[in-house]
């Protein structure tokens, strides 16, 4: 592994309120925003890699990133952030960019972002590797929901959103009539087809994950605390109302509630081949048995509010060493030192 001092270590991200007009005349979707880093966040975490002996270039979103590569800029690895904005491989575009440019960059490859962000394909291939997620069926249009064959209560959510975009209230249906109301909901404001699946009426828990392979360790369990009385589940606007803040959840001690969901989750985590850092979230059916409900292998990092920095800071840890460990496991993809020109001599021809 290449040793990281002075290293140049591009940033790339998008913030929220960042304007869509580089990125096309296509509508935004709901909250398209709300898994964007605030500015505050963007900054403290460049300290953080300059205070670790990196020098930290802030690059941007995905314009920005390609306009500084034709112009001949280059870093030795990237550390991305960057969601993106549109398609099921909005959070693969930087990544691909980045592997065409051969600069090595944290957190998961194209394909394993992709695959994570479209739900039902994720649990298609959970499944397939032996780890439990509830049956579910894809509604593309009126007519699928006929097509359904699994009990009430269900779910419905959008194929592909995070930070609980599109979960809403009626997310949870108990007959034909509220889930043909919540499919065309979510296909009027989302632009794509819901994923139906058996309500999980059980605990939920969030796993921290570090690693990859067989070097994958979970971090950190925590479990979500809802009110039973009112919606048993997060809403996307319960978190858009509390930016800045983390949801209730109560972090788990070493017990054994916490090993087995934690040991789940890193089967799900090293069998759709994820790296470096994210999170795994789990539900409970009504015997207590936990199910996957959804992969991030790119994981916010807000230090006052994401649930892994919190997740690894409540066992006396700092958030410094957090990011110098998805550093330590990103640089064991840098090229030798044999390289014919290191990306920091190509950065400083440049005159960066």
């Amino acid at each position: 592994m290449v040793s990281h001092s002075r290293l140049v270590v591009g940033l790339t991200y998008n913030l929220r309120g960042e304007s869509m007009e580089p990125f096309g005349t296509a509508p935004p979707r709901e909250g398209h925003d709300a898994e964007f880093d605030e500015w505050e966040t963007v900054q403290h975490l460049a300290a953080v890699l300059e205070d670790l002996g990196y020098r930290c270039v802030l690059i941007g979103p995905l314009p920005a990133l390609m306009e500084r590569l034709l112009r001949g800029e280059r870093w030795d690895i990237v550390f991305n952030l960057a969601e993106g904005h549109h398609g099921y491989g909005r959070e693969a575009q930087v990544p691909a960019l980045l592997e065409e440019w051969r600069i090595p960059f944290t957190f998961s490859d194209p394909l394993c972002l992709s695959l994570c962000l479209h739900k039902p394909t994720t649990q298609l291939l959970l499944r397939q590797a032996g780890v439990a997620t509830a049956p579910f069926a894809v509604v593309r249009q009126p007519h699928d929901i006929d097509e359904i064959d699994l009990p009430y209560p269900l779910f419905a959510k959008p194929v592909a959103e995070g930070t609980s975009k599109g979960i809403a209230d009626d997310s949870r249906v108990d007959d034909a009539r509220q889930l043909r109301l919540t499919c065309t909901r979510l296909w009027e404001r989302h632009g794509q087809p819901a994923m139906v699946e058996r309500y999980l009426p059980g605990p939920e828990y969030t796993v921290g994950i570090l690693g990859a392979g067989a070097d994958a360790r979970a971090v950190g369990v925590s479990q979500a605390l809802h009110d039973q009385r009112a919606t048993p589940f997060l809403t996307g606007r319960s978190k858009r109302d509390a930016p800045g803040r983390p949801g209730p959840v109560r972090l788990l001690q070493d017990t054994g509630v916490a090993r087995r969901v934690a040991g789940i989750a890193v089967r799900a985590w090293r069998a759709l081949g994820c790296r470096d850092a994210g999170r795994v979230d789990l539900r409970c059916d009504d015997a207590g048995e936990p199910h996957v409900l959804d992969v991030n292998p790119l994981p916010g990092l807000s230090p006052t509010s994401a649930l892994l920095p919190l997740q690894w800071e409540s066992t006396g840890r700092p958030y410094r060493q957090l990011i110098a460990r998805i550093m330590a496991s990103a640089e064991h993809r840098l090229p030798s030192s044999t390289a014919p020109m290191p990306a920091s001599a190509a950065a400083r021809r440049a005159g960066c």
